[in-house]
């Protein structure tokens, strides 16, 4: 079949639709080059006995694929869907042992910013409600010192992300059978590898989910693997695929059929902001702006523009090259002081989380002054954290002509008057 200049053959596969025997695969080891040669072993997903879920549809994969890449059939790259990233932390112990790595150095920028948004979910977790953790007293949060830990942290942030999107109502987990196809290929679909793989399982309770989720904890770990997809589709399926499309903007026409007018990735992999507002807020709005704007579009129409409705559980700053260009993403004060000192980091095409343990700085303007923040970032190359000391009352004008580093700068975004100790480590961003 010819579509759009892209030619595709499709051929019938038959599955068993009703056996619950699934299974998904895991490269044994952290996802480094080594370890992805290493044989794989097979680990069955878990399910409730009561919530086996149902196969995804051909109508629900289509407006899925639609969604988020814009069209389908079309082309699949398969960093999004079967060989993207896995949430692989380092070593339990490690210096980074809360932080998660990606040792793929061709990962989009896209992946790597939706990384460092469950990243801010886990630490998030960790620092401010390790109570679900049942972490010892003695035990530093920041320093996980076993693979248990680690993988609860993570299922919370996920389990989290997709209850956010459901308005803390309900959810709708999707995993993958292994060598099950529900949705074979036509004019209409052409398999990726994942969707058409698709157990929608539906949950009333949160505890369920994460429960789910933490028994499953090794289908998001496989590295390479399809995480963040299943992430992102959990999220989309239950916030309501209509809903979602409404986020992304007013649909066009008078006949009231929502159709996308855009999509939530870019195929080019760079970044785009309304699948980081899906995992943040639950709501996938592009604007990053607080409340409702209206733009106007020259011919009479007026354009609702909903950004950021309350503040945000967690923070978002972003610099585009240049103050002029940073100016027109309207990042909010909702998103710039958050309810816990963790904020997702845009800088161009890079992305890490910078965070603080004291809540303090986002209430007191005495504790703004002089305080630190960390700073973690996705690539491989970062062995120890990174502690910045931040002052916001002294200035050196000594320093005025100096350059001043990427991040130095996306930190005045917020506090304008900072200078940037770097504890004598050359600036990386």
């Amino acid at each position: 079949m010819n579509f759009k200049g892209y030619e595709y053959e499709f051929a019938t596969r038959s599955g068993s639709g009703g056996a619950f025997a699934f299974a998904a695969t895991r490269l044994a080891g952290r996802g480094t080059t080594e370890s992805r040669e290493r044989p794989t072993r097979s680990l069955s997903l878990v399910l409730p006995a009561n919530n086996q879920g149902k196969p995804i549809t051909e109508d629900v994969a289509v407006a899925l694929r639609q969604l988020v890449l814009g069209q389908c059939p079309a082309v699949v790259r398969s960093e999004f869907f079967t060989q993207g990233p896995g949430l692989v932390f380092r070593e339990h112990g490690h210096p980074l042992a809360y932080g998660l790595t990606i040792t793929n150095p061709s990962t989009t920028p896209m992946l790597r910013a939706l990384v460092m948004t469950i990243q801010a979910q886990i630490l998030r977790t960790l620092l401010f409600d390790s109570a679900v953790l049942k972490l010892p007293k003695t035990c530093n949060p920041l320093m996980p010192t076993t693979v248990t830990i680690q993988q609860e942290a993570l299922a919370c942030a996920i389990a989290n992300i997709i209850w956010k999107a459901g308005n803390g109502q309900s959810a709708i987990l999707c995993l993958p059978q292994a060598n099950v196809v529900h949705v074979v290929g036509s004019p209409q679909f052409n398999e990726d590898g994942l969707t058409e793989k698709l157990q929608l399982c539906p949950m009333s309770r949160i505890e369920d989910l994460h429960q789910t989720v933490r028994r499953n904890v090794h289908v998001f770990q496989e590295d390479p693997g399809p995480a963040l997809m299943l992430i992102l589709y959990s999220a989309i399926l239950t916030r309501g695929i209509e809903q979602v499309t409404e986020d992304l903007g007013k649909p066009t026409g008078g006949d009231g059929i929502l159709t996308p007018v855009k999509c939530l990735l870019n195929i080019n992999g760079s970044i785009s902001f309304s699948p980081i507002s899906l995992f943040v807020l639950g709501r996938a709005s592009p604007f990053l702006h607080n409340g409702v704007q209206y733009q106007e579009d020259g011919q009479g129409c007026t354009t609702e523009e909903t950004g950021v409705l309350i503040r945000s559980p967690i923070g978002l700053l972003v610099w585009m090259g240049n103050e002029a260009k940073t100016s027109t993403y309207n990042v909010g004060s909702r998103f710039k002081t958050p309810t816990v000192p963790i904020w997702i980091v845009i800088a161009s095409e890079q992305s890490g989380v910078l965070f603080g343990e004291d809540k303090g700085i986002l209430r007191d303007h005495q504790a703004e002054n002089r305080f630190q923040l960390y700073y973690h970032t996705s690539t491989f190359h970062q062995q120890n954290p990174m502690i910045l000391k931040i002052n916001n009352r002294s200035r050196d004008d000594s320093m005025i002509d100096a350059p001043v580093p990427t991040l130095e700068k996306l930190i005045r975004t917020k506090w304008g008057d900072a200078r940037i100790d770097w504890g004598g480590v050359e600036p990386f961003v």
